[in-house]
């Protein structure tokens, strides 16, 4: 059985925190799969420790031109950047437990449901004519709706836009996100890469592979 530190050792490896950099920005997300990108900034700086001159302006190129990597809501209801290639395998996946498990924050009435679909509506024609769109102006013609501008249920409405395969984080504008239709955006990415089993499996692989589980 390995000692701790060559455990350690592994685990750094595996993480692409050690024993060789990745060479551009989807090559160190394609390693660990997913990583915590609540903050922007933050996220950049964990995609860069993990790989060899890596710049900003090349995270940048990834996500905006590239399009290789992408940011949005998967797991746990926080903002992670996945590999574009499994964005939609991985939302269908997991959403539906996110929504299940955020759905008390919902009024559960005809009257929600109606405004639900009304939201979708409204923010598909929004992106599809004047995207991409910062979140205060997605929110904006949420109001329309009869929404307060300064209350939860836009927030809610955009998270639920994304958890349902409607949009995604595209490029930044003077430094702040914005949102594209996640169809518009990765039109080449395979909505069932995986399915069922094959999907839970291919997580499990994925997850165990990032943090050299196969070394305990």
């Amino acid at each position: 059985m390995p000692d701790r530190e060559s455990i350690r050792r592994l685990w750094a490896c595996a993480k692409a925190l050690a024993g060789g950099a990745c060479e551009a920005s989807a090559e160190a997300v394609v390693r660990v799969f997913a990583i915590q990108a609540q903050d922007a900034t933050a996220v950049d700086l964990r995609i860069r420790v993990r790989g060899r001159d890596i710049t900003a302006q090349g995270i940048r190129t990834a996500y905006e031109k590239e399009r290789t990597i992408v940011r949005n809501w998967y797991m746990r209801g926080t903002l992670h950047t996945i590999p574009s290639d499994d964005a939609c395998w991985v939302l269908q996946l997991l959403s539906p437990r996110i929504l299940a498990a955020t759905s008390r924050r919902y009024p559960s009435s005809w009257a929600w449901a109606m405004i639900c679909a009304r939201a979708d509506h409204l923010i598909r024609r929004a992106l599809a004519a004047h995207g991409p769109l910062t979140r205060a102006e997605l929110t904006e013609r949420l109001t329309t709706l009869g929404l307060p501008p300064d209350g939860q249920a836009p927030f809610h409405l955009i998270r639920r836009a994304a958890l349902t395969g409607i949009l995604c984080h595209g490029p930044q504008r003077a430094g702040e996100a914005t949102y594209v239709l996640l169809d518009d955006w990765l039109p080449s990415t395979g909505r069932f890469r995986w399915e069922g089993d094959s999907a839970l499996t291919e997580l499990a692989r994925r997850y165990l592979a990032a943090r050299a589980a196969g070394a305990r």
